[in-house]
């Protein structure tokens, strides 16, 4: 029997490391080192670990400025015009050195010798040993080095899609041999590297050629043959495709000799690999280790490596009335939660895990104890510490019960402490934090007792992880204790709660919609005399562009062709009538699948509908809504309102909406402290009309509606860093006009300007931001090399005082609205953005109208007043 072959990889290293830094564009760790090239290599090397198993593995370098210097003696434009990639691109590489070190791999580089050069070198010295080499690269020069013993991963796009060469399958898609690949680039040149081939000669024809003939040389032997017009290209470009042929071919004889013991695939550290992928803070990849690189228990014993460990001990099995009252007995002041339904929203609940200490768990099982017993257990209301305690909270309400307290949630309390962290679920929070290994959302509901234990256990060591942490973050805290924790309880019973849909309604809705979308079709076909995929943008350009011959100037372009995005779409408004009915088609077609036909799908019994509101999410401390997004239901479309006059208030109830007016505007005037801004407001001064008058220096009485727009859009937008550019896409003006406008603004508001430029200095200086209740969001990427990275970075810190300030006073207000409301028949069911939407009693509709208005008026106390405007409906479409 055959000896299978030993298995030798040679990695590409800064052709992988190109793929994956702009694979992950902005990837970075908390105190903004950039990571990304780093890790898209490290998912890439894992892989080729898993897939590949190999013996040896090495890595082949283009070393800075020397590499391709033979090459551009014979060819000084040889790679010429290559645009250099940012410096964070290069400050990663000694990052990756370092964990190629932890890898075991040696890293070769050498003068006048590219990286490929290098890798055909040591392929063919394999080959010698009959070993099999695999080239892990996106460069297709590599091709020429495949052979019986040679075989090229081919990166293709991104770092997931990988195409394999062998001779068969080189043979296969090229139609020629390995052997004939050179000559092939000889022929028609590489606008890659460069390299110009014979000019006129394309991928076809040199491919043709070659099938014909069978090598450069032989083709040159036969011109004769040839007909005038290739003939004639062939011996005009006979000069470049001879030198074309040099430049392209990898050469063998680098000085480096193949030393087995030194990629000897074997010499990984699994503790440094561990240590280089925690600093990191690549957690996911720390999980999926192959065996090579994992740590055994010597290892971790003689570093003294603390890993989380858990008890053996099962929970403590409660499923009787007299099991559960010996809990209730102990009357316990603080409850470590988690539970678990088999409904959405606490829908049938099943079992609920609780301990008094963290170290002891009770599973009770919800289904054989009787609910009042189990009140008495939260009757005096103990402080709750869990994950995701709205979702336990959900399921105390189904069950009949009062909510508790909130003592601290290890979900939000991590977002608190950084914001911008990736890990969400309590398994990636419980693996980063405190090295635990395994897995807590897969474990069956039957397995709960066995692992309660072990999950309350991570919760425990969590929340006092977090706890010291925010110790020394007191405002953070106080943020925490005054708004976060007490909000779980508002939105756990507005998620419980619903909200009434007329699921008949949106029945008819579909099928007006249906015939709405089939009209438009007509249309667009009748336009473009053909049909199409109209939401294919391959075949929408090819309409466009190349049909209709629309103009293309300023029309971005991709890989694939013209974009046909909305915004694209819009510069094109006028320009033809389909364009109109192409973005009607678009809107009627995403607001059907999204919302008209999809949500009467999602009601409880009662036709009531429940979303999930968010709390860790927008880095602003906004909510978010999901499952389904309510808060992203056009607002000013005809067809947004007609979705939202689905939403009901029951029989002899009407929704009450509460809108805090120009919120954050109002919040950028006291945070700058612009008295007159701030006089304004206080004086309910049209402040548009105001800024306008100032800006175009006229009485306000002479400003017309353009101008008012145009000062609104300023007004609103600054605060998200509104450019030029943005300025003249939202108002039409020239972008000189643009230009002049901004300036004056900040002339008109120095003080905004002024404020602005603070925050971008803090976040610099001090890497973070804060809110005015201290709320923080890290600010790493504003020291980002890339530019367009850098001033997104900008753009958010600057934004987080003004949209995390309207956020946190929103939640304060939702909080103080609960407690009032308690005891009555109006309850909150929504918030969107920068209002909240209430159900009460239509014969009381007045009164709650104002108690809702009055609380969120007053509930900070600032020189600027707060204005809510109120309104009444039967559905929120009234609204």
């Amino acid at each position: 029997m055959a000896v299978a072959r030993k298995k030798f990889v040679i990695i590409d290293g800064k052709s992988v490391f190109y793929r994956g830094y702009y694979a992950m564009p902005g990837l970075s760790t908390n105190d903004g080192t950039p990571t990304g090239g780093v890790y898209g290599f490290a998912v890439m090397a894992l892989e080729v670990l898993k897939r590949l198993k190999p013996d040896y593995v090495c890595v082949a370098w283009d070393k800075p400025k020397t590499n391709i210097r033979k090459r551009t003696d014979l060819y000084p434009e040889y790679k010429a015009g290559r645009k250099s990639p940012p410096q964070d691109f290069y400050d990663q590489i000694p990052i990756l050195h370092e964990l190629l070190d932890a890898f075991g791999w040696p890293l070769y580089e050498l003068d006048d010798y590219e990286a490929d050069d290098i890798m055909a070198t040591l392929a063919d010295q394999a080959k010698e040993e009959d070993i099999e080499t695999m080239l892990i690269t996106s460069d297709l020069d590599a091709l020429q080095a495949v052979n019986s013993h040679t075989h090229v991963y081919a990166l293709k796009k991104g770092l997931s899609n990988i195409e394999l060469f062998k001779p068969e399958s080189f043979k296969e898609k090229y139609g020629l041999e390995p052997s004939q690949f050179l000559d092939l680039k000889a022929l028609m040149g590489d606008s890659s590297d460069n390299i110009p081939g014979v000019a006129g000669i394309g991928k076809k024809g040199a491919t043709d050629l070659l099938q014909e003939y069978g090598s450069l040389d032989a083709i040159y032997e036969n011109l004769d043959l040839l007909k005038n017009s290739v003939r004639k290209k062939l011996e005009d470009g006979r000069d470049m495709a001879y030198l074309s042929k040099q430049l392209a071919t990898l050469w063998t004889d680098a000085p480096i000799k193949l030393d087995l013991k030194a990629v000897d695939g074997s010499k990984c550290d699994p503790v440094k690999v561990k240590e280089e992928l925690q600093k990191l803070e690549f957690r996911t990849l720390l999980r999926q280790l192959p065996d090579a690189m994992q740590m055994s228990q010597e290892q971790v014993e003689q570093n003294n490596i603390q890993e989380f460990t858990v008890s053996e001990t099962a929970a403590h099995a409660i499923s009787s009335d007299a099991d559960l009252k010996k809990l209730v007995s102990k009357k316990p002041t603080e409850l470590y939660v988690y539970s678990r339904a088999a409904g959405t929203y606490g829908n049938k609940p099943l079992v609920l895990l609780v301990s008094l200490d963290g170290k002891k768990t009770y599973h009770i099982d919800v289904t054989k104890v009787s609910t009042p017993v189990l009140k008495e257990l939260f009757a005096a209301k103990p402080q709750l510490i869990g994950y995701d305690i709205k979702s336990t909270l959900k399921v105390l309400l189904e069950l009949g019960i009062a909510m508790p307290p909130i003592g601290h949630d290890v979900l939000i309390g991590s977002f608190l402490i950084n914001s911008l962290r990736r890990e969400k679920t309590l398994t990636e929070l419980a693996q980063a934090d405190i090295g635990y290994q395994g897995e807590l959302e897969t474990v069956a509901t039957d397995e709960l007792i066995v692992k309660g234990a072990e999950i309350i256990e991570v919760l425990r060591a969590l929340y006092l992880q977090q706890a010291t942490a925010l110790e020394e973050l007191p405002k953070v805290q106080k943020l925490a204790d005054d708004i976060e924790w007490p909000v779980i309880r508002v939105l756990a019973s507005m998620e419980h709660r619903g909200i009434k849909l007329d699921t008949d309604y949106l029945g008819m809705m579909s099928e007006q919609l249906t015939d709405a979308v089939s009209d438009l079709e007509q249309q667009i076909y009748g336009y473009a005399d053909q049909e199409f995929n109209i939401s294919s943008p391959s075949q929408l350009a090819e309409i466009l562009f190349t049909t209709l011959k629309l103009p293309t100037n300023g029309i971005k372009k991709g890989k694939t062709g013209y974009s046909t995005a909305a915004s694209e779409l819009a510069k094109l408004r006028g320009e033809h009538e389909i364009i109109d009915f192409i973005s009607q088609y678009r809107e009627v077609t995403k607001l059907k699948s999204t919302y008209v036909d999809t949500l009467p799908e999602l009601v409880d019994d009662n036709s009531r509908l429940h979303t999930t509101f968010a709390l860790t999410v927008a880095q602003t401390g906004r909510l978010s809504s999901h499952d389904p997004n309510l808060q992203n239901i056009p607002v000013r479309s005809e067809l947004g309102k007609k979705i939202r006059t689905a939403f009901v208030a029951g029989e002899g109830n009407v929704f009450i909406s509460a809108d805090y007016s120009q919120f954050e505007l109002r919040l950028a005037a006291y945070l700058c402290n612009d008295k007159d801004l701030i006089d304004m407001f206080n004086r309910d001064v049209d402040v548009h009309v105001a800024t306008a008058a100032e800006v175009y220096e006229r009485r306000p009485e002479d400003i017309t509606k353009n101008m008012r727009r145009d000062a609104k859009v300023v007004n609103f937008g600054v605060m998200y860093g509104l450019s030029s550019h943005g300025l003249v896409q939202a108002t039409g003006m020239s972008y000189d006009q643009a230009t002049h406008f901004i300036k004056r603004y900040f002339e008109v508001r120095p003080k905004l300007q002024g404020y602005i430029d603070e925050i971008k200095k803090q976040a610099k200086d001090e890497g973070y931001v804060e809110t005015i209740f201290g709320r923080r969001r890290p600010t790493p990427d504003v020291r980002s090399n890339v530019f367009p990275i850098r001033e997104a970075a900008y753009r958010a810190a600057v934004n987080m005082p003004f949209q995390g300030s309207a956020a946190d006073i929103m939640k304060l207000a939702m909080v103080q609205l609960h407690e009032k409301l308690q005891g009555t028949d109006c309850n909150l069911l929504l918030q969107i953005h920068d209002s909240v939407i209430a159900e009460c009693p239509a014969g009381q509709a007045e009164v709650f109208a104002t108690l809702i208005k009055e609380t969120m008026e007053g509930v900070v106390n600032l020189p600027i007043k707060m204005t809510v405007d109120t309104d009444t409906g039967k559905t929120w479409g009234e609204l």
